[in-house]
């Protein structure tokens, strides 16, 4: 039986991450993120998730 909470989360795949870039960075080539390693995909990756949680965070501070 799955319940809730019993679910797994797979892992995000090398095309997953390499599809993700390219939508919210479309001035960078493609073919450059497939050059990137494992390790550097994973880290860029994790620097446009700061920058737009970063972004969230200043949007929902705002004071009307």
């Amino acid at each position: 039986m799955n319940r809730i909470g019993d679910a797994k989360m797979k892992p995000i795949t090398r095309d997953v991450l390499i599809n993700a870039l390219a939508k919210v960075k479309p001035e960078t080539p493609r073919v450059m993120f497939e050059a990137l390693s494992d390790k550097a995909l994973d880290a860029e990756f994790r620097a446009v998730t700061a920058e737009y949680n970063e972004q969230a965070s200043q949007l929902m501070s705002v004071s009307y």
